[in-house]
């Protein structure tokens, strides 16, 4: 028996916002005349960056460059340049490399780091490994998590990555990869399983995880063994309308199983006396059953004493008679 009290719960809804991630800004500062000039194949003058424009075609990442020498005019084109995805830095390649008069197909114009919202396939694969299909695994978003309370006080919730209307928690490595959080725990068949963590909760912002059909707090789920303890507490699904008057009831609850508890230990003490009871009328009906048995043997032996003593005067008597009529012989 429960108090009623695994699916209390204070907390308050927050307001969810998952952004998009794809806010590195590219910065073209390093794209230098001389560094212009070293990363175009054969180049011996000075270039420049002719509109200070990106472009890129999701995956790679063109600039327009200009010679103002005619020594190097019909090297003016469009550069493949390098982008550093963390910082944003346009740089050109390390190896000198030729320009295309032409600009490449399906490129256009960006001004931030491309492609930051588009999950690694480590994810893709974590996610698939859920039970996620591979096409909705492809359409995943690395999202920026923020949530509002009621106050209008907002904070920040580090990353997810969102597939569908579903949001899973996920951590931005050192290198700036970005990884889904997991839970460990053991199945009912005592096989290790892991589960991915979603944002849900009654809060919007509390991880979880969906273990045969069931949703729990991923901290609480962490290494339980469903095994040797099936029972788990579920998250709570909804914000408690009066919890003073909930844990009034559960009070009451304890009240009356403390008076039940109560019954039966006076039921028990009552038990326990008439048995001690019991025990002495024993041991004292024990021990005159031996006194009775002892004087019924002192009085059988007394008894085997005199017959033999009246037995033995007897015969003593009859072996007197013999002799007595021998001497009258005589």
């Amino acid at each position: 028996q429960t108090l009623g009290l695994d699916s209390l719960n204070v907390q308050k809804a927050y307001d969810v916002q998952a952004t998009v991630e794809n806010s590195v800004k590219l910065d073209t500062s390093a794209l230098t005349a001389d560094a212009i000039k070293g990363g175009v194949t054969g180049a011996t003058t000075a270039g420049a960056l002719k509109d200070g424009k990106v472009y890129s075609n999701g995956t790679d990442y063109y600039v327009e460059v200009s010679f103002a020498d005619a020594t190097d005019s019909g090297k003016n084109g469009f550069l493949k340049v390098d982008v550093n995805t963390t910082t944003g830095a346009v740089t050109v390649p390390a190896a000198a490399a030729n320009t295309v008069a032409a600009k490449p197909a399906g490129v256009a114009e960006v001004t931030e780091v491309q492609g930051l919202n588009t999950p690694s396939s480590a994810v893709q694969d974590q996610l698939t490994a859920a039970g996620v299909s591979a096409a909705d695994a492809a359409k995943s978003e690395v999202v920026k998590m923020s949530y509002t309370d009621k106050n209008g006080k907002t904070i920040d919730g580090g990353f997810g990555v969102k597939v569908g209307d579903d949001i899973y928690a996920a951590t931005k490595n050192k290198d700036g990869s970005i990884s889904i959080n997991a839970t460990e725990y053991t199945d009912k068949d005592g096989n290790t399983k892991t589960a991915l963590n979603q944002l849900g909760g009654v809060d919007g912002k509390t991880e979880v995880v969906t273990i045969d059909g069931k949703t729990y707090n991923a901290s609480k789920a962490a290494g339980h063994d469903f095994k040797a303890q099936p029972e788990l507490a579920e998250a709570a699904t909804a914000t408690t309308e009066n919890p003073l008057q909930k844990i009034d009831a559960a009070l009451a609850q304890v009240d009356a199983l403390r008076s039940d508890l109560g019954a039966v230990q006076n039921r028990f003490n009552s038990a326990i006396t008439n048995l001690g009871n019991t025990v002495n009328n024993l041991s004292e009906a024990r021990s005159r059953i031996e006194d009775s048995d002892y004087a019924t043997e002192v009085s059988n032996m007394s008894r085997a004493q005199i017959l033999q003593q009246a037995g033995t005067s007897v015969l003593a008597q009859a072996n007197q008679v013999p002799q007595n009529v021998l001497s009258l012989l005589r």
